[in-house]
């Protein structure tokens, strides 16, 4: 079994391909996702990193999960990051209450254009990516088959500091859906609504609205928009789409 979470498609796209590789079942995490593990059982957790850790989403269904979870025979995570994914593998471990026994970090198309500086990769970077990793996924899913004990990860520069503190000051001042904003561009739409994973986008007298109670910062309605209508304050003016980078 393989459970996953994808904010704007890279971890389903490696998710669906190893599901592939190893004949294994996909669940999405969501809230009414349940997990049902015996001992016997190889369990996988696909998720997104963020911020050098794990996304609130992947928190709150491993802490609802978290017995079941640990009860796999063999408990790996493959992870996807744009570039460095700090020690994430930990604040896994640490929720899940046990040790992984194996860790893969996989680099995918940089999604995240929060903050100064920061932009999705150009076409030929992100195609790069793609390829590394479709090539790289064949060794990984036999390591997964073989249940080796493997730490396969790209930690960055100074991994430590970013997991454990960049990312905490990161989460209680970024990790908000408080700049948030449809321009007068919106169509209403109402694909960001349907495609929000957390439900926490609505329509109020004919504005979208985000509603200050979920969210887990994944950006997939930002990206999904199709006529480029959301904001996230200042941040993203001038910024790209994923999108941009298969066109």
């Amino acid at each position: 079994m393989i459970y996953y979470f994808s904010g704007t498609g890279n971890s389903r796209f490696v998710a669906e391909r190893l599901g592939s590789l190893l004949n294994d079942t996909l669940v999405e995490m969501t809230a009414d996702a349940a997990v049902l593990c015996s001992h016997d059982d190889s369990l996988g957790i696909v998720f997104p990193v963020y911020a050098w850790g794990l996304p609130q989403i992947v928190t709150q269904f491993i802490s609802k999960h978290k017995d079941a979870l640990s009860n796999a025979h063999y408990l790996y995570t493959v992870m996807t990051c744009g570039d460095d994914m700090g020690y994430a593998d930990n604040i896994l471990s640490k929720a899940l209450g046990r040790k992984l026994d194996a860790t893969f970090s996989l680099q995918m198309p940089n999604t995240y254009v929060c903050l100064p500086g920061f932009d999705v990769d150009s076409k030929e970077v992100a195609d790069a990516k793609v390829q590394s990793t479709l090539a790289k996924l064949p060794e990984v899913a036999e390591s997964i088959r073989t249940e080796e004990k493997k730490t396969d990860v790209v930690r960055g520069a100074m991994p430590w500091m970013k997991t454990y503190v960049l990312r905490p000051l990161f989460n209680c001042f970024l990790v908000t859906d408080s700049y948030f904003r449809a321009t007068q561009s919106c169509s209403l739409c109402k694909r960001c609504i349907r495609q929000c994973p957390l439900h926490n986008i609505s329509m109020q007298n004919d504005r979208i609205v985000w509603n200050h109670e979920n969210c887990t910062g994944c950006l997939r309605c930002y990206h999904q928009c199709p006529n480029r209508a959301i904001e996230f304050g200042s941040f993203t003016k001038n910024k790209g789409q994923k999108n941009d980078q298969y066109k």
